[in-house]
């Protein structure tokens, strides 16, 4: 798998209490979006953005299926 280079500081990714939920969802395997919303207190379309920050910053890829 080839990795893109990353533009965000990890640090601040790891900042936010909803982003360190997503990372420990994610630590048991692949998941698709509406797994993750389903598993936290905020809705689908708000895990966007701590994704996209967390992508940015290398700690996650995103595949689409």
């Amino acid at each position: 798998m080839v990795q893109a280079p990353s533009s965000g500081d990890p640090f601040e990714a790891l900042g936010d209490p909803n982003r360190r939920e997503i990372l420990r969802l994610l630590s048991a395997g692949d998941k698709p979006v509406q797994e993750i919303a389903a598993a936290m207190p905020i809705s689908r379309p708000a895990v966007s953005r701590p994704l996209r920050l967390l992508k940015e910053a290398g700690m996650v890829t995103v595949q689409a299926q």
